[in-house]
């Protein structure tokens, strides 16, 4: 029996994602934030929070993922590359285009989920994706 992912809600450079959690007791923590999959690890103490509680309520804790984490960009969906824009060692923006991915006749551009770095483009143009797999790395 699998257990259901932690749902809570983050911010990212001051835009709020609902994120996934796979298991807040394994350092790193995985979280998948819009296809993207992201190692962090939640502080334990915020420095807003004089309660020195480390706890999620149901209204989400608001967590920041710092611009310039290291974080793989997986595939939302299954489906073809259809372009690729950028290179390894291509300095992006959040919200820049990385990819076209076509699934069933849709062309989908795949953004950047953080300002960074690309350290490896893990697809070529024509490939063939599931859902979940890596199609770039941010270091």
């Amino acid at each position: 029996m699998s257990e259901r992912p932690l749902v809570v809600w983050v911010t990212i450079n001051g835009e709020r994602f609902q994120v996934e959690v796979e298991d807040l007791n394994q350092r790193p923590i995985v979280a998948h934030v819009d296809g993207s999959r992201f190692e962090v690890d939640l502080d334990q103490n915020d420095p807003k929070d004089d309660t020195g509680s480390d706890s999620l309520n149901s209204e989400g804790a608001s967590h920041s993922i710092p611009a310039g984490t290291a974080c793989d960009v997986t595939a939302p969906m299954p489906g073809d590359i259809v372009g690729i824009h950028v290179k390894v060692g291509q300095v992006v923006k959040m919200g820049d285009p990385l990819c076209i991915l076509d699934a069933m006749k849709m062309k989908n551009t795949i953004h950047a989920p953080q300002s960074g770095t690309i350290a490896e483009v893990c697809v070529v143009e024509g490939q063939s994706v599931e859902y979940g797999v890596i199609l770039f790395r941010f270091g």
